[in-house]
Protein backbone atom coordinates (compact mmCIF):
# COMPACT_ATOMS: atom_id res chain seq x y z
CA UNK A 1 0.00 0.00 0.00
CA UNK A 2 1.12 3.54 -0.69
CA UNK A 3 1.58 6.08 2.07
CA UNK A 4 -1.59 7.84 0.95
CA UNK A 5 -3.60 4.60 1.21
CA UNK A 6 -2.25 3.91 4.71
CA UNK A 7 -3.06 7.45 5.84
CA UNK A 8 -6.57 7.35 4.36
CA UNK A 9 -7.40 4.04 6.01
CA UNK A 10 -5.94 5.16 9.35
CA UNK A 11 -7.99 8.35 9.58
CA UNK A 12 -11.04 6.46 8.34
CA UNK A 13 -10.69 3.99 11.22
CA UNK A 14 -10.32 6.87 13.69
CA UNK A 15 -13.46 8.52 12.32
CA UNK A 16 -15.48 5.31 12.72
CA UNK A 17 -14.79 5.38 16.47
CA UNK A 18 -15.47 9.06 17.02
CA UNK A 19 -16.14 9.04 20.76
CA UNK A 20 -13.12 6.93 21.64
CA UNK A 21 -10.93 8.98 19.34
CA UNK A 22 -12.27 12.23 20.82
CA UNK A 23 -11.59 11.15 24.41
CA UNK A 24 -8.07 10.00 23.55
CA UNK A 25 -7.35 13.22 21.65
CA UNK A 26 -8.68 15.15 24.66
CA UNK A 27 -6.11 13.44 26.86
CA UNK A 28 -3.31 14.41 24.46
CA UNK A 29 -4.70 17.96 24.28
CA UNK A 30 -4.55 18.32 28.06
CA UNK A 31 -1.05 16.85 28.18
CA UNK A 32 0.26 19.13 25.42
CA UNK A 33 -1.39 22.21 26.90
CA UNK A 34 0.05 21.42 30.32
CA UNK A 35 3.62 21.06 29.07
CA UNK A 36 3.49 24.12 26.79
CA UNK A 37 1.78 26.28 29.43
CA UNK A 38 4.31 25.37 32.13
CA UNK A 39 7.31 25.96 29.88
CA UNK A 40 5.83 29.18 28.47
CA UNK A 41 5.53 30.56 32.02
CA UNK A 42 9.18 29.70 32.64
CA UNK A 43 10.23 31.30 29.33
CA UNK A 44 8.19 34.44 30.09
CA UNK A 45 9.71 34.66 33.56
CA UNK A 46 13.18 34.25 32.10
CA UNK A 47 12.64 36.96 29.51
CA UNK A 48 11.29 39.45 32.05
CA UNK A 49 14.18 38.85 34.45
CA UNK A 50 16.81 38.98 31.71
CA UNK A 51 15.36 42.23 30.36
CA UNK A 52 15.32 43.66 33.88
CA UNK A 53 18.95 42.78 34.55
CA UNK A 54 20.09 43.64 31.03
CA UNK A 55 18.61 47.13 31.46
CA UNK A 56 21.00 47.60 34.38
CA UNK A 57 24.00 46.93 32.17
CA UNK A 58 24.84 44.73 29.24
CA UNK A 59 26.41 41.31 29.75
CA UNK A 60 29.22 42.37 27.40
CA UNK A 61 30.14 45.44 29.47
CA UNK A 62 32.92 45.71 32.03
CA UNK A 63 32.94 48.48 34.63
CA UNK A 64 36.41 49.65 35.62
CA UNK A 65 37.35 51.77 38.65
CA UNK A 66 40.58 52.87 40.24
CA UNK A 67 41.90 50.47 42.88
CA UNK A 68 41.87 53.30 45.45
CA UNK A 69 39.20 55.76 46.54
CA UNK A 70 39.84 58.45 43.94
CA UNK A 71 36.93 60.66 45.01
CA UNK A 72 37.86 60.72 48.69
CA UNK A 73 40.37 63.55 48.37
CA UNK A 74 43.26 61.45 49.65
CA UNK A 75 46.55 61.75 47.82
CA UNK A 76 47.29 58.86 45.54
CA UNK A 77 50.79 58.29 44.18
CA UNK A 78 50.02 55.29 41.94
CA UNK A 79 48.94 57.36 38.95
CA UNK A 80 49.22 54.33 36.67
CA UNK A 81 45.97 52.94 38.06
CA UNK A 82 43.99 56.18 37.89
CA UNK A 83 41.30 56.39 35.24
CA UNK A 84 42.99 58.93 32.99
CA UNK A 85 42.73 59.61 29.27
CA UNK A 86 46.01 57.76 28.79
CA UNK A 87 44.59 54.60 30.37
CA UNK A 88 41.39 55.07 28.36
CA UNK A 89 43.46 54.92 25.16
CA UNK A 90 45.26 51.86 26.49
CA UNK A 91 41.99 50.03 27.13
CA UNK A 92 40.69 50.95 23.67
CA UNK A 93 43.69 49.17 22.12
CA UNK A 94 43.11 45.93 24.01
CA UNK A 95 42.02 42.86 22.09
CA UNK A 96 38.25 42.26 21.89
CA UNK A 97 37.47 45.79 23.19
CA UNK A 98 35.08 47.71 20.96
CA UNK A 99 34.71 50.98 22.89
CA UNK A 100 35.47 52.66 26.22
CA UNK A 101 33.13 55.26 27.74
CA UNK A 102 34.32 57.44 30.66
CA UNK A 103 32.05 58.94 33.31
CA UNK A 104 32.35 61.59 36.01
CA UNK A 105 29.99 61.15 38.96
CA UNK A 106 28.99 63.46 41.82
CA UNK A 107 26.47 63.14 44.63
CA UNK A 108 23.71 65.70 44.36
CA UNK A 109 21.34 67.13 46.95
CA UNK A 110 18.19 68.66 45.49
CA UNK A 111 15.76 71.04 47.17
CA UNK A 112 12.44 72.40 45.96
CA UNK A 113 10.14 74.15 48.39
CA UNK A 114 9.63 71.87 51.37
CA UNK A 115 11.03 68.88 49.47
CA UNK A 116 14.60 67.63 49.35
CA UNK A 117 16.13 64.63 47.62
CA UNK A 118 19.28 62.99 46.36
CA UNK A 119 20.56 61.85 42.98
CA UNK A 120 23.78 61.28 41.08
CA UNK A 121 24.99 63.78 38.48
CA UNK A 122 26.81 61.68 35.90
CA UNK A 123 28.83 63.03 33.01
CA UNK A 124 28.72 60.53 30.14
CA UNK A 125 29.77 60.45 26.51
CA UNK A 126 27.60 61.79 23.73
CA UNK A 127 27.01 58.22 22.48
CA UNK A 128 25.62 57.19 25.86
CA UNK A 129 23.36 60.25 25.95
CA UNK A 130 22.00 59.47 22.48
CA UNK A 131 21.35 55.83 23.42
CA UNK A 132 18.90 56.78 26.18
CA UNK A 133 15.19 56.17 25.60
CA UNK A 134 13.13 59.22 26.51
CA UNK A 135 9.63 59.21 27.87
CA UNK A 136 9.31 62.99 27.75
CA UNK A 137 11.24 65.92 26.31
CA UNK A 138 14.29 65.74 24.06
CA UNK A 139 18.03 65.22 24.10
CA UNK A 140 20.17 68.16 25.21
CA UNK A 141 21.19 70.52 22.42
CA UNK A 142 24.81 71.34 21.77
CA UNK A 143 26.13 74.64 23.05
CA UNK A 144 24.12 77.03 25.17
CA UNK A 145 25.05 78.77 28.35
CA UNK A 146 23.78 76.18 30.84
CA UNK A 147 24.34 72.54 31.63
CA UNK A 148 21.58 70.58 29.93
CA UNK A 149 20.56 67.36 31.64
CA UNK A 150 18.47 64.23 31.22
CA UNK A 151 16.64 63.21 34.39
CA UNK A 152 16.11 59.58 35.39
CA UNK A 153 12.54 58.32 35.50
CA UNK A 154 12.64 57.69 39.29
CA UNK A 155 14.22 61.01 40.33
CA UNK A 156 11.00 62.33 41.84
CA UNK A 157 10.72 59.31 44.15
CA UNK A 158 13.80 60.51 46.05
CA UNK A 159 12.10 63.75 47.13
CA UNK A 160 10.58 63.91 50.57
CA UNK A 161 9.97 66.29 53.48
CA UNK A 162 10.03 66.18 57.25
CA UNK A 163 7.10 67.12 59.43
CA UNK A 164 7.94 66.92 63.09
CA UNK A 165 9.57 63.56 63.70
CA UNK A 166 8.01 62.00 60.61
CA UNK A 167 9.49 61.84 57.10
CA UNK A 168 7.14 61.67 54.13
CA UNK A 169 8.15 60.52 50.66
CA UNK A 170 6.79 58.58 47.70
CA UNK A 171 7.23 55.21 49.42
CA UNK A 172 5.30 56.24 52.52
CA UNK A 173 2.54 58.25 50.85
CA UNK A 174 2.29 56.61 47.44
CA UNK A 175 2.19 60.05 45.79
CA UNK A 176 4.88 61.86 43.81
CA UNK A 177 5.74 65.44 44.82
CA UNK A 178 4.23 68.27 42.80
CA UNK A 179 7.52 69.21 41.12
CA UNK A 180 7.89 69.96 37.42
CA UNK A 181 11.42 68.86 36.55
CA UNK A 182 11.49 70.28 33.04
CA UNK A 183 9.83 73.68 33.37
CA UNK A 184 11.49 75.21 36.39
CA UNK A 185 14.93 76.74 36.70
CA UNK A 186 17.49 74.43 38.30
CA UNK A 187 20.66 75.28 40.17
CA UNK A 188 23.50 72.89 40.89
CA UNK A 189 25.42 73.80 43.99
CA UNK A 190 29.06 72.77 44.27
CA UNK A 191 30.87 72.89 47.59
CA UNK A 192 34.38 74.20 47.06
CA UNK A 193 37.08 73.93 49.74
CA UNK A 194 39.43 76.01 47.66
CA UNK A 195 37.33 79.17 47.61
CA UNK A 196 37.56 81.78 50.35
CA UNK A 197 34.53 83.70 51.56
CA UNK A 198 32.41 82.70 48.60
CA UNK A 199 28.73 83.48 48.51
CA UNK A 200 25.88 82.03 46.56
CA UNK A 201 25.66 85.14 44.39
CA UNK A 202 27.71 85.41 41.24
CA UNK A 203 30.01 88.40 40.57
CA UNK A 204 29.29 90.77 37.75
CA UNK A 205 31.76 89.02 35.47
CA UNK A 206 30.71 85.38 35.71
CA UNK A 207 33.01 84.32 32.88
CA UNK A 208 36.20 84.77 34.83
CA UNK A 209 38.03 81.82 36.37
CA UNK A 210 37.39 83.02 39.88
CA UNK A 211 35.74 80.01 41.52
CA UNK A 212 32.18 81.27 41.09
CA UNK A 213 29.53 79.69 38.96
CA UNK A 214 27.70 80.97 35.94
CA UNK A 215 24.48 82.46 37.28
CA UNK A 216 23.48 84.24 34.10
CA UNK A 217 20.09 83.67 32.54
CA UNK A 218 21.44 80.77 30.51
CA UNK A 219 18.23 78.80 30.63
CA UNK A 220 16.18 81.80 29.58
CA UNK A 221 14.03 81.54 32.70
CA UNK A 222 15.25 84.55 34.63
CA UNK A 223 18.37 84.53 36.78
CA UNK A 224 18.17 84.70 40.51
CA UNK A 225 14.66 83.29 40.76
CA UNK A 226 13.96 80.96 43.64
CA UNK A 227 11.61 78.60 41.84
CA UNK A 228 14.06 75.90 40.85
CA UNK A 229 15.64 72.90 42.52
CA UNK A 230 18.89 73.58 44.33
CA UNK A 231 21.29 70.69 43.85
CA UNK A 232 24.21 70.67 46.27
CA UNK A 233 27.07 68.75 44.74
CA UNK A 234 29.92 67.66 46.99
CA UNK A 235 33.31 66.55 45.79
CA UNK A 236 36.15 66.49 48.29
CA UNK A 237 34.52 69.28 50.26
CA UNK A 238 32.74 69.40 53.57
CA UNK A 239 29.02 70.03 52.93
CA UNK A 240 28.83 72.05 56.15
CA UNK A 241 31.25 74.64 54.76
CA UNK A 242 29.25 77.57 53.41
CA UNK A 243 31.47 77.98 50.35
CA UNK A 244 29.36 77.12 47.34
CA UNK A 245 29.33 77.59 43.60
CA UNK A 246 26.02 77.51 41.77
CA UNK A 247 25.60 76.18 38.22
CA UNK A 248 22.54 77.02 36.19
CA UNK A 249 21.21 73.85 34.55
CA UNK A 250 18.19 72.87 32.47
CA UNK A 251 16.49 69.47 32.32
CA UNK A 252 15.52 68.87 28.69
CA UNK A 253 14.16 65.33 28.95
CA UNK A 254 13.12 62.53 31.29
CA UNK A 255 14.04 58.90 30.70
CA UNK A 256 11.42 56.36 29.71
CA UNK A 257 9.66 54.49 32.50
CA UNK A 258 7.48 54.99 35.52
CA UNK A 259 8.44 55.76 39.11
CA UNK A 260 8.84 52.04 39.90
CA UNK A 261 10.81 51.06 36.78
CA UNK A 262 14.42 50.74 37.91
CA UNK A 263 17.12 50.81 35.27
CA UNK A 264 20.77 51.72 35.06
CA UNK A 265 20.24 55.50 35.02
CA UNK A 266 16.77 55.75 36.53
CA UNK A 267 18.07 57.64 39.60
CA UNK A 268 20.71 59.70 37.76
CA UNK A 269 20.99 63.12 36.16
CA UNK A 270 22.90 62.66 32.91
CA UNK A 271 25.00 65.39 31.33
CA UNK A 272 27.39 65.44 28.40
CA UNK A 273 30.81 64.82 29.89
CA UNK A 274 32.58 67.37 27.65
CA UNK A 275 30.11 70.07 28.67
CA UNK A 276 30.55 69.14 32.33
CA UNK A 277 34.34 69.32 32.10
CA UNK A 278 34.16 72.73 30.42
CA UNK A 279 31.93 74.06 33.21
CA UNK A 280 34.19 72.63 35.90
CA UNK A 281 37.29 74.23 34.40
CA UNK A 282 35.51 77.53 33.83
CA UNK A 283 34.23 77.84 37.36
CA UNK A 284 36.90 76.16 39.46
CA UNK A 285 40.04 76.29 37.37
CA UNK A 286 41.75 73.07 36.28
CA UNK A 287 43.66 72.67 39.55
CA UNK A 288 40.72 73.18 41.92
CA UNK A 289 38.03 70.86 40.58
CA UNK A 290 36.26 68.87 43.34
CA UNK A 291 37.08 65.19 43.37
CA UNK A 292 40.21 65.46 41.24
CA UNK A 293 43.20 64.01 43.15
CA UNK A 294 46.50 65.78 43.67
CA UNK A 295 50.00 64.37 43.88
CA UNK A 296 52.04 66.11 46.62
CA UNK A 297 49.61 69.01 46.53
CA UNK A 298 49.80 69.47 42.78
CA UNK A 299 46.92 68.61 40.43
CA UNK A 300 47.38 66.12 37.62
CA UNK A 301 47.44 67.30 34.03
CA UNK A 302 45.01 64.60 32.96
CA UNK A 303 41.39 64.25 33.94
CA UNK A 304 40.71 61.45 36.43
CA UNK A 305 37.35 59.81 35.79
CA UNK A 306 35.06 57.98 38.18
CA UNK A 307 34.45 54.95 35.98
CA UNK A 308 35.12 53.43 32.57
CA UNK A 309 32.50 51.27 30.84
CA UNK A 310 34.22 48.91 28.41
CA UNK A 311 32.19 47.21 25.68
CA UNK A 312 33.55 43.79 24.67
CA UNK A 313 32.67 42.19 21.33
CA UNK A 314 31.33 38.90 22.77
CA UNK A 315 30.32 37.54 26.16
CA UNK A 316 32.86 34.72 25.77
CA UNK A 317 35.68 37.30 25.89
CA UNK A 318 34.42 39.25 28.90
CA UNK A 319 36.20 37.09 31.48
CA UNK A 320 39.52 37.26 29.62
CA UNK A 321 39.44 41.05 29.22
CA UNK A 322 38.28 41.59 32.82
CA UNK A 323 41.08 39.41 34.19
CA UNK A 324 43.66 41.31 32.13
CA UNK A 325 42.36 44.63 33.51
CA UNK A 326 42.47 43.36 37.09
CA UNK A 327 46.06 42.20 36.62
CA UNK A 328 46.94 45.81 35.72
CA UNK A 329 45.79 46.89 39.20
CA UNK A 330 42.31 48.17 38.39
CA UNK A 331 39.00 47.09 39.91
CA UNK A 332 36.72 45.53 37.30
CA UNK A 333 33.40 43.69 37.33
CA UNK A 334 30.62 42.77 34.92
CA UNK A 335 27.07 41.42 34.88
CA UNK A 336 28.10 38.30 32.97
CA UNK A 337 28.51 36.05 36.02
CA UNK A 338 25.28 37.34 37.57
CA UNK A 339 23.33 36.79 34.35
CA UNK A 340 24.80 33.29 33.93
CA UNK A 341 23.79 32.43 37.50
CA UNK A 342 20.26 33.71 36.85
CA UNK A 343 20.04 31.71 33.62
CA UNK A 344 21.08 28.51 35.41
CA UNK A 345 18.45 29.07 38.09
CA UNK A 346 15.77 29.73 35.49
CA UNK A 347 16.75 26.58 33.57
CA UNK A 348 16.06 24.60 36.73
CA UNK A 349 12.65 26.30 36.92
CA UNK A 350 11.98 25.39 33.28
CA UNK A 351 12.87 21.75 33.89
CA UNK A 352 10.72 21.62 37.01
CA UNK A 353 7.66 23.13 35.34
CA UNK A 354 8.22 21.01 32.24
CA UNK A 355 8.42 17.90 34.42
CA UNK A 356 5.08 18.75 36.04
CA UNK A 357 3.51 19.09 32.60
CA UNK A 358 5.07 15.80 31.46
CA UNK A 359 2.99 13.93 34.04
CA UNK A 360 -0.15 14.87 32.14
CA UNK A 361 1.57 13.96 28.89
CA UNK A 362 2.46 10.51 30.26
CA UNK A 363 -1.17 9.90 31.22
CA UNK A 364 -2.19 10.87 27.67
CA UNK A 365 0.37 8.42 26.22
CA UNK A 366 -1.08 5.63 28.34
CA UNK A 367 -4.50 6.56 27.00
CA UNK A 368 -3.27 6.25 23.40
CA UNK A 369 -1.71 2.86 24.14
CA UNK A 370 -4.96 1.66 25.71
CA UNK A 371 -7.03 2.88 22.74
CA UNK A 372 -4.77 1.20 20.20
CA UNK A 373 -4.57 -2.03 22.15
CA UNK A 374 -8.37 -2.19 22.36
CA UNK A 375 -8.50 -1.47 18.65
CA UNK A 376 -6.32 -4.48 17.84
CA UNK A 377 -8.59 -6.76 19.89
CA UNK A 378 -11.74 -5.40 18.25
CA UNK A 379 -10.30 -5.64 14.75
CA UNK A 380 -8.68 -9.06 15.02
CA UNK A 381 -10.84 -10.57 12.23
CA UNK A 382 -10.19 -7.54 10.01
CA UNK A 383 -6.44 -8.00 10.53
CA UNK A 384 -6.76 -11.73 9.63
CA UNK A 385 -8.62 -10.92 6.40
CA UNK A 386 -5.94 -8.40 5.43
CA UNK A 387 -3.25 -11.02 5.96
CA UNK A 388 -5.13 -13.71 3.97
CA UNK A 389 -5.52 -11.26 1.09
CA UNK A 390 -1.74 -10.88 1.04
CA UNK A 391 -1.34 -7.55 2.79
CA UNK A 392 2.26 -6.87 3.77
CA UNK A 393 3.01 -7.22 7.49
CA UNK A 394 4.79 -3.87 7.51
CA UNK A 395 1.71 -2.18 6.03
CA UNK A 396 -0.39 -3.50 8.91
CA UNK A 397 2.12 -2.11 11.38
CA UNK A 398 2.19 1.22 9.52
CA UNK A 399 -1.62 1.33 9.67
CA UNK A 400 -1.74 1.14 13.45
CA UNK A 401 1.24 3.41 13.93
CA UNK A 402 -0.38 5.99 11.64
CA UNK A 403 -3.57 5.90 13.70
CA UNK A 404 -1.61 6.41 16.93
CA UNK A 405 0.47 9.20 15.36
CA UNK A 406 -2.71 10.84 14.06
CA UNK A 407 -4.18 10.94 17.57
CA UNK A 408 -0.96 12.48 18.90
CA UNK A 409 -0.72 15.01 16.06
CA UNK A 410 -4.35 16.19 16.32
CA UNK A 411 -4.11 16.42 20.10
CA UNK A 412 -0.84 18.36 19.85
CA UNK A 413 -2.15 20.91 17.33
CA UNK A 414 -5.43 21.51 19.17
CA UNK A 415 -3.62 21.62 22.52
CA UNK A 416 -1.14 24.19 21.20
CA UNK A 417 -3.98 26.35 19.89
CA UNK A 418 -5.74 26.14 23.26
CA UNK A 419 -2.51 27.14 25.02
CA UNK A 420 -2.14 30.22 22.80
CA UNK A 421 -5.60 31.35 23.91
CA UNK A 422 -4.81 30.75 27.59
CA UNK A 423 -1.46 32.54 27.21
CA UNK A 424 -3.12 35.59 25.64
CA UNK A 425 -5.66 35.75 28.49
CA UNK A 426 -2.91 35.50 31.15
CA UNK A 427 -0.85 38.22 29.46
CA UNK A 428 -3.91 40.45 29.20
CA UNK A 429 -4.56 40.19 32.94
CA UNK A 430 -0.86 40.60 33.73
CA UNK A 431 -0.64 43.71 31.54
CA UNK A 432 -3.24 45.45 33.66
CA UNK A 433 -1.46 44.57 36.93
CA UNK A 434 0.96 46.98 38.58
CA UNK A 435 4.64 46.09 38.72
CA UNK A 436 4.55 43.61 35.79
CA UNK A 437 6.27 44.71 32.60
CA UNK A 438 6.11 42.30 29.69
CA UNK A 439 4.36 38.99 29.08
CA UNK A 440 4.34 36.37 31.82
CA UNK A 441 3.62 33.63 29.28
CA UNK A 442 5.71 33.44 26.10
CA UNK A 443 5.39 30.64 23.52
CA UNK A 444 8.38 30.82 21.15
CA UNK A 445 8.13 29.15 17.75
CA UNK A 446 10.50 26.35 18.73
CA UNK A 447 8.29 25.42 21.69
CA UNK A 448 5.19 25.12 19.47
CA UNK A 449 6.94 22.95 16.87
CA UNK A 450 8.56 20.80 19.55
CA UNK A 451 5.21 20.25 21.28
CA UNK A 452 3.54 19.04 18.07
CA UNK A 453 6.49 16.84 17.11
CA UNK A 454 6.71 15.40 20.62
CA UNK A 455 2.99 14.63 20.87
CA UNK A 456 3.14 12.87 17.49
CA UNK A 457 6.19 10.87 18.52
CA UNK A 458 4.60 9.94 21.86
CA UNK A 459 1.55 8.71 19.96
CA UNK A 460 3.70 6.50 17.73
CA UNK A 461 5.60 5.09 20.71
CA UNK A 462 2.35 4.38 22.54
CA UNK A 463 0.99 2.60 19.46
CA UNK A 464 4.12 0.53 18.76
CA UNK A 465 3.26 -2.52 20.87
CA UNK A 466 -0.38 -2.70 19.72
CA UNK A 467 0.87 -2.43 16.11
CA UNK A 468 3.41 -5.17 16.72
CA UNK A 469 0.73 -7.46 18.17
CA UNK A 470 -1.47 -6.86 15.12
CA UNK A 471 1.43 -7.73 12.82
CA UNK A 472 2.12 -11.06 14.62
CA UNK A 473 -1.46 -12.34 14.71
CA UNK A 474 -1.99 -15.69 12.96
CA UNK A 475 -4.21 -15.17 9.89
CA UNK A 476 -6.32 -18.34 10.44
CA UNK A 477 -6.74 -17.71 14.15
CA UNK A 478 -7.68 -14.10 13.47
CA UNK A 479 -10.35 -15.11 10.90
CA UNK A 480 -11.93 -17.63 13.28
CA UNK A 481 -12.21 -15.00 16.04
CA UNK A 482 -15.78 -14.00 16.80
Amino acid sequence: MSFYDVMTMSFGNLWRRKLRTFLTVLGVLIGTASVVAMISLAVGMKQMMMEEYSSMGSATQIRVRSSGDMMSGNEKTDVDTLLTDANLSMFEQMEYVQSVSPSLTFDVNMEQGKYSGYAMLVGVSKEVMESQKLGEGELPAEGGGSLQLLAGNTILTSFGYSLGDEYYDYYSTGELPDIDLMRQVRQVKFYDDNADDQTEEAPADADQDNGYGDLGDAAGDGAGTDTGVDMAMSGVSDPEVDNTVLFRVKITGILEGGPDDYRENSQNLLVDIDALKSYLIKNFGKGNIPGQPKIKGRPLKDWVYTEFVIDVDETDHVEEVMQAIQEMGFEADSNKELLESIQQSLQIVELTLGGIGMVAFLVAAIGIANTMMMSTYERTKEIGVMKVLGCNMKDIRKLFLMEAAGIGFIGGVVGLGFTFIVSAVLNSFAGSADGINGNISVIPWWLGLTAIAFSTLMGMLAGYFPARRAMKLSPLAAIRTE
